[in-house]
């Protein structure tokens, strides 16, 4: 069964199971190739690069979850460390991208399974902001095209964020995949609005690579 658990400073997920990666690694390039919400089909691109960390996982080449002292019999899990921005931009891409095409019911398990346990895993990591979280998860729109050409800026500036910036900006990072944030941050802005990235800010980071999200 596909399962998670937190990783430190709000960073993300440690995403584990074999089968259910299996399964997950099917559908990511079952929606890559097919889905026409994905424009770049490429291997380095973003949201195929799910596939290739989840099959790195069940190859034992990432994390290795040891069972407990005197639980040897145990089976071991295998497991994938995920920052919070990439896997809710990935899992929006497989949820909506399955309307586009006809897929297997290992494809729609896999989908559901993702949503539920993110669903409860933001509401563990983000208590009260968690909610404002979720909807600007929910409120993403993938038919605009650059929208994973966008996470490489917010998934670098979320890395180099503290625990503290992270739990209190999250939901305002999601926020900015909005197509129309460039136009309304400045009126809301002068509305009193807190917390709002400044699109420059994201500039900044477009020629970086991410830093140690420190999880």
């Amino acid at each position: 069964m596909l399962s998670c658990s937190l990783l430190r400073n709000h960073a993300g997920i440690l995403l584990t199971d074999y089968t259910s990666l299996r399964w997950l690694h099917d559908t990511v390039h079952a929606v890559n190739e097919r889905s026409p919400l994905v424009k770049d089909k490429e291997k380095e691109g973003l949201f195929l690069n799910l596939a290739y960390d989840v099959r790195k996982a069940y190859e034992q080449q990432r994390e290795i979850l040891q069972p407990p002292e005197n639980f040897e019999e145990v089976v071991i899990p295998y497991g994938v460390q995920i920052i919070w921005p990439a896997i809710l931009l990935q899992q929006k891409m497989i949820r909506t991208s399955l309307g586009y095409f006809d897929h297997s019911r290992s494809d729609q398990a896999v989908a559901y399974a993702l949503e539920a346990i993110l669903d409860e895993a933001l509401k563990e990591d983000f208590g009260p902001q968690a909610g404002g979280i979720i909807d600007q998860w929910n409120r993403i729109n993938l038919a605009y095209r650059d929208v994973f050409e966008q996470l490489y800026t917010r998934a670098a500036l979320f890395s180099s964020w503290t625990k503290s910036q992270r739990k209190r900006q999250f939901a305002d990072l999601l926020a900015s995949f909005d197509p129309m944030y460039t136009s309304y941050y400045a009126l809301r802005v002068s509305n009193g609005y807190k917390n709002l990235i400044s699109p420059d800010e994201f500039e900044t980071w477009a020629d970086f690579e991410w830093p140690d999200p420190r999880w």
